[in-house]
């Protein structure tokens, strides 16, 4: 049970670097995942690495096929479309719902994550691969905060599932350079919307939030098709 109960926890702890990095943005389209190079710098066994890889791509932030193995997404246009698709419904309704059955106390964590959100320098990987995460990290927060009270433990694991899968895609498109956008404008205009309970609102905002970054991604894509650049 205890050789169990190791390779369970070195697992875990590799599906939690492999998961950051992926957020962070550290991995190209197409780039391979090789069990046996991860084995090597783990000093761990293929069942290992292999259950924290299979949980990545069960989340949908990485993907396998046979002969192929595991592999970062390339996504085409109609995948991020169809992702942006679901990924606005299902926030769209998740804070429609909050705005119904949240309380005070919700709004003010709305709000306090908003102003973390502001005060966190937003800057590429590239440039502050530190700075760059920890702005990522307040904005899945202020993310997560705006759906917290739509009263829904699976709505909300379902908006936390798309919005990491849309932030593996969005800093793939920051690969392609930094990207022109008010973002701060929009955060700050769906929490006007949101302590104002006006839900039509802030369901028309978060749907334009969501809807602008695919279409960058779909910019950063075709550029990068355009160039050719398709590392397997």
């Amino acid at each position: 049970m205890a050789v169990t109960e190791e390779a369970s926890s070195r697992s875990e702890a590799i599906y939690l670097d492999l998961r950051q990095k992926l957020l962070r943005g550290e991995f190209t389209p197409n780039y391979r995942l090789k069990l046996s190079e991860l084995c090597a710098q783990r000093g761990v066994s293929v069942s290992v690495v292999r259950e924290a890889l299979t949980r990545l791509a069960e989340q949908g932030l990485i993907q396998s096929q046979p002969n192929k193995g595991f592999y970062i997404p390339n996504y085409t246009v109609e995948e991020i479309n169809d992702l942006a698709f679901l990924r606005s419904h299902i926030e769209a309704l998740a804070i429609r719902l909050a705005i119904q059955r949240g309380d005070a106390p919700w709004e003010a964590s709305v709000v306090a994550a908003h102003h973390e959100l502001r005060l966190t320098p937003r800057v590429r990987s590239s440039v502050d691969p530190v700075g760059s995460q920890q702005w990522s990290r307040a904005h899945a927060v202020f993310h997560a905060a705006c759906v917290a009270a739509c009263g829904s433990p699976r709505l909300v694991a379902a908006q936390h599932g798309l919005y990491d899968e849309a932030e593996v895609l969005r800093q793939m498109s920051e690969m392609s350079g930094r990207m022109s956008r008010d973002v701060e404008g929009e955060h700050a205009a769906m929490v006007e919307a949101i302590t104002s309970r006006d839900a039509d609102r802030a369901v028309e905002l978060i749907r334009m939030h969501v809807e602008i970054t695919a279409g960058l991604s779909v910019k950063a894509a075709l550029a990068r098709t355009q160039s050719g650049d398709q590392r397997p």
